[in-house]
């Protein structure tokens, strides 16, 4: 099968790591066995998609083995499974997401776990199918999961995204977004707008992204020096970042006491000693860094939700695998539009 790995450094040279990254140039397009299916709860999948996640190639995952296949985003067909009596069938369409430290979808096979993959939504082409795992379930978990709003039913989602709450608008929760136009964040207002909470958008531009970010189902949105006004000074149940920096540290003075502050942001994985250290962090807010779980039962909620057409996924363009260099230098740059690169296998 044709597979996209990282080769080793040449010879002589630095080996490849987090600290020392490989280049773009280090993605080969290799020839290599299908792999075999060996343990109970494993899936050999066709893959017709991925996705090209930016700065791959500064991850410590990306270097755990040699000649490792990058991918975590995954969209294809079942063709082989291990147990007779698996949740799953050959034909099968399914989407999901491979663990971080286990990755290999930049393939045109792949083993995955049946509670990696959920079936794929029918309204949802190959690559819209495989924008949404990664960025879907990293804000799925951190409001619903981290954060602690309820999940929707189907037909409460509904009602919501119509506009029909029933609640008093002054029981319902209020949240803040950073990032909100976001790869993860433009999920996270949509799926606080299914849960019926009161969303504030903030964003580095309201020219650029408030009539975007309104569509999605934000009640307001903010540009992030008014993050720092009186006006947003414990304002918010909940604040969930995707920038960090200074806009994370800007983020303590607008949670309610008892509220909770939860961050996505990679560079951010120790923000809450850092910023006590600092002296920004607050002891009557609930504060923490995660990284995404996933599982098939959060997968299905999400394919239920953009199977009624209630949550809109974006992709930006599409590369062969042959072009998967310009598609990462793409993917790893400042994008011109909304949306995820997709790498079409």
């Amino acid at each position: 099968m044709n597979a996209i790995r990282i080769h080793p450094a040449p010879n002589g040279e630095t080996p490849y790591s987090a600290s020392n990254p490989a280049p773009p140039s280090a993605l080969h397009l290799d020839t290599i066995p299908i792999p075999k299916l060996s343990r109970p709860n494993e899936l050999l999948v066709r893959v017709k998609a991925s996705t090209i996640v930016r700065d791959t190639l500064t991850w410590p995952e990306s270097y755990t083995r040699e000649y490792l296949t990058p991918g975590n985003d995954i969209a294809g067909t079942v063709v082989e499974v291990f147990d007779p009596q698996s949740n799953f069938n050959v034909g099968d369409e399914v989407f999901g997401m491979l663990p971080a430290d286990q990755p290999g979808s930049w393939a045109e096979y792949v083993i995955v776990r049946e509670l990696e993959v959920a079936l794929k939504p029918k309204r949802l082409s190959w690559y819209e199918a495989a924008a949404m795992p990664l960025s879907a379930l990293t804000a799925f978990e951190a409001l619903f999961v981290r954060g602690g709003v309820v999940v929707p039913s189907a037909e409460d989602a509904l009602c919501n995204s119509k506009g029909e709450q029933t609640r008093d608008e002054r029981g319902r929760k209020k949240v803040l977004v950073t990032g909100a136009a976001g790869a993860v964040g433009m999920y996270v207002v949509q799926l606080a707008r299914l849960a019926g909470v009161h969303v504030t958008a903030a964003t580095s531009s309201n020219e650029r992204n408030a009539r975007f970010l309104s569509e999605l189902g934000a009640d307001e949105t903010i540009e992030y020096a008014a993050l720092q006004t009186a006006g947003q000074k414990e304002q918010y149940d909940i604040v969930i970042d995707t920038v960090g920096g200074q806009t994370l540290v800007k983020s303590w003075a607008c949670v309610k006491t008892s509220g909770a502050l939860v961050t996505v942001d990679s560079s951010s994985f120790n923000f809450v000693k850092e910023h006590q250290e600092q002296g920004f962090a607050r002891e009557d807010v609930r504060a923490l860094f995660f990284i995404v779980e996933g599982g098939r039962d959060r997968l299905e909620t999400l394919a239920r939700f953009a199977e009624l057409g209630m949550l809109r996924v974006f992709v930006l363009d599409v590369y062969g695998l042959q072009r998967v260099r310009d598609a990462y230098e793409r993917a790893s740059g400042r994008l011109d539009g909304r949306g995820k690169i997709v790498l079409s296998v």
